[in-house]
């Protein structure tokens, strides 16, 4: 994993109260919902893959300059997208 990657998962992952876990998906697994860091929009079909059907909600972390065309990939969909300093962009509205 890269040294970004881990930094930004471990910042969203305090951001929900969770904890980042590299060998695992999603990365992060807290009472504040769920996330899977990429590192670039192009990457969201296979973190939504990543995080699945579970209940409560559920984030993709991306670089700020990514999530204009990440947001065009999620409309309509419940998924959330968050920066790498865990401030949200889009809420999540999976229940």
């Amino acid at each position: 994993m890269a040294k970004s990657h881990d930094q930004a998962a471990r910042r969203i992952a305090k951001a929900l109260g969770g904890r980042y876990r590299p060998n695992k998906s999603p990365d992060v697994k807290g009472p504040g919902g769920r996330a899977e860091v990429k590192s670039a929009a192009n990457e969201v079909p296979e973190a939504l893959r990543q995080l699945g059907g579970g209940s409560g909600p559920a984030y993709i972390g991306l670089p700020k300059p990514e999530h204009p065309k990440a947001i065009k990939r999620l409309g309509g969909r419940k998924t959330g997208l968050m920066d790498y300093l865990g401030n949200i962009t889009k809420p999540s509205t999976r229940k």
